[in-house]
């Protein structure tokens, strides 16, 4: 512990949090996930028990809410389609240690949409500990997705930033080259308030994303200032593009108008048209009422033709069509899936029913697992306790890899009793203890009991198709690496292996950054995809 003695300074402007935007989005892609099938990298560490880091705390909470003496406050809106969804505060201190000027930023987002009628909270707090040139010292987040949290921690130390990520019984130690250009969630904030943009400007800075061990470049443009609609009237502001990157294809493009502090007062993506607002705490706080989106029914892509039986099917050619972008650069190929590119927005796909003897595409190359598609991680701790001993459960005395992939299958599609939408993304630990979810609960679930049972184990997302809706919707199933090849498997319809009627768009191990990260491919067809089918055996 450190001895500090804190004087709550006067606030100077900072803009509210965005930092938490980008996970947002990649929030909303792991909500657009998870079907209604019932109605048919840093250097990684040592993994423990918990999080925390050697270092000092953060400041001292300040008693009551902050006040021009004592800080700042302020809240937004975040807009859905046109449809309040929640809300997000920031909260400014500012302090001296050993003499030293610091800054701590408090943030928190609030989310709550309707997946299939049913209502699902989310919740994000993160905090950048700051000097008072805006340089970042520590850090800390909590995201509230399942019924426990995940936590991550991590203080700089020379040119490393050493990170924590704790989940359900599993702590994972990761360290990330940090250099002048990195910030922590705030990092644009802090950036556009030190330094106010001008029409003209461009600027480059990398930042962490909130539950990723992962730094994401960000480049900001200012175009030039222009008339905005906010809650509170009609303000000249100045628009900067964003582009925040994670990756190959792993993007999101949007725009924040600032003041001429460089506050942000509005922001944007072209996302499921995300916004958010800058509002009084009375109006931020008021009831959420449940509107007429849902992302369960909302987000499915309709087809004109309906699939009979697409579940028993052995093969399956579709063509897709990207509102802004070429499908065949987006779905990955493999034994189970073929793309063939037929225009800049168009591609075929073939999806094959996958199994050990059958030939699957014969374009695929050959598939190798990941040392992660075998070890535990914080999403997939199949070295719990509980999870080893119902993966020995359920296989028995049975060796052939195939049969207990299947055994596994049908064990899952079983013990998760409680199928809903009430959770945003549960570990596999937490599966195996609450007994509920939807296709991502069955999906990690699976992926674990599969290597507990020296079986290599991914997960997949994309679309699958619901017979008597006619439609495709977002979802997720497991792959497991049997003779050679990733073969589909889905707990939620639990039929030993899958037919042709799921289109997947990317896969994971769901270790460090891939975690969340993979399923950002999402964000480039929610809204903007169509679906033709061209032939089904």
């Amino acid at each position: 512990m450190f001895s500090m003695r804190v004087i709550i300074m006067q606030y100077q402007s900072v803009s509210p949090a965005r930092s938490g935007f980008f996970w947002l989005v990649a929030a909303l892609c792991l909500l657009a996930i998870g079907c209604d099938t019932s109605a048919k990298q840093g250097d990684q560490g040592q993994s423990g028990d918990a999080t925390g880091t050697d270092e000092p705390p953060f400041l001292a909470e300040p008693a009551g809410e902050p006040d021009g003496e004592h800080g700042r406050q302020f809240w937004q809106i975040l807009m859905l389609g046109g449809k309040r969804v929640g809300y997000a505060s920031t909260t400014i201190r500012h302090a001296t240690e050993d003499g030293r000027e610091l800054k701590q930023v408090d943030g928190q987002t609030v989310l709550r949409v309707q997946r299939f009628r049913q209502t699902t909270d989310q919740k994000i707090r993160f905090t950048d500990l700051q000097a008072a040139d805006g340089s970042l010292l520590r850090l800390r987040a909590t995201i509230e997705q399942g019924s426990e949290p995940l936590r991550m921690a991590g203080v700089v130390r020379g040119d490393r930033l050493e990170l924590e990520i704790g989940t359900l019984g599993k702590t994972t130690k990761y360290s990330l080259p940090w250099s002048a250009d990195c910030g922590g969630f705030y990092a644009v904030e802090s950036s556009l308030v030190q330094k106010p943009m001008q029409p003209g400007d461009e600027r480059r800075l990398k930042m962490l994303i909130p539950g990723l061990t992962h730094l994401a470049e960000v480049e900001l443009k200012a175009v030039g200032h222009e008339q905005v609609s906010l809650p509170g009237g009609q303000f000249k502001l100045l628009r900067i593009e964003n582009v925040t990157r994670m990756g190959p294809g792993q993007e999101l493009r949007s725009v924040l108008w600032t003041d001429p502090e460089g506050e942000v007062l509005k922001s944007w993506t072209d996302t499921l048209n995300l916004e958010t607002y800058r509002v009084p705490k009375d109006v931020a706080l008021a009831e959420i009422e449940p509107g007429e989106l849902d992302l369960g029914f909302d987000l499915a892509v309709k087809l004109t033709r309906a699939i009979p039986n697409p579940h028993t099917t052995v093969q399956a050619r579709y063509r897709l069509t990207l509102e802004d972008g070429d499908p065949a650069e987006l779905l990955p190929q493999g034994a189970s899936q073929r793309v063939e590119a037929k225009g800049p927005h168009t591609a075929e796909v073939t999806v094959y029913a996958l199994r050990p003897g059958t030939a699957g595409n014969p374009d695929a190359a050959d598939e190798t697992p990941a040392e992660a598609d075998l070890r535990p991680s914080n999403m997939i701790q199949s070295d719990n306790a509980e999870i080893v001993r119902l993966t020995r459960e359920a296989v028995g005395d049975e060796k052939d890899p195939w049969r207990k992939a299947v055994v596994l299958e049908r064990f899952v599609g079983t013990y998760v009793k409680q199928k809903d939408y009430s959770q945003a993304f549960a570990t596999a630990a937490e599966v195996a203890r609450q007994r509920e979810g939807d296709c991502t609960e069955h999906a990690v679930l699976l992926a674990a009991m599969c290597r507990a049972a020296n079986i290599p184990a991914r997960v997949a997302a994309g679309l699958v198709y619901l017979p008597g809706r006619r439609a495709f919707y977002f979802h997720m199933w497991t792959e497991a690496y049997i003779d050679g090849r990733f073969i589909p498997l889905d707990a939620t319809l639990s039929g030993g292996g899958i037919g042709a009627a799921h289109l997947k768009l990317t896969q994971a191990s769901m270790e460090g950054s891939s975690a969340f990260t993979a399923f950002l491919p999402i964000i480039r067809v929610i809204g903007k995809l169509k679906i033709e089918v061209i032939e089904v055996e």
